[in-house]
């Protein structure tokens, strides 16, 4: 809900995005840190991983293929023809 509001207060000019520019470089330039817990945690639960792997690609590619089936529906649901 934030990040909705967020984004309507950036779509109209005015001087929040000269607030919350500085903030949004720093965090995008420490990006990766946010990576860093999950690498740890595969490097030292590689032999449990292994053995879950065949499940985390199926997750993988199933959320995948749902998030492009939905997200077309939505694109043809908005760009179809209004019978006015």
């Amino acid at each position: 809900m934030g990040m909705l509001i967020l984004l309507i207060f950036l779509a109209y000019p005015s001087g929040l995005a000269l607030i919350v520019e500085p903030v949004s470089t720093r965090l995008i330039q420490n990006l990766s840190l946010v990576f860093i817990p999950a690498c740890v945690g595969v490097f030292f639960l590689g032999p449990a991983i292994s053995l879950q792997i065949p499940m985390l690609i199926l997750v993988v590619v199933l959320s995948t293929l749902l998030a492009i089936i939905f997200l077309a529906v939505l694109i043809k649901a908005i760009e179809a023809p209004k019978n006015d």
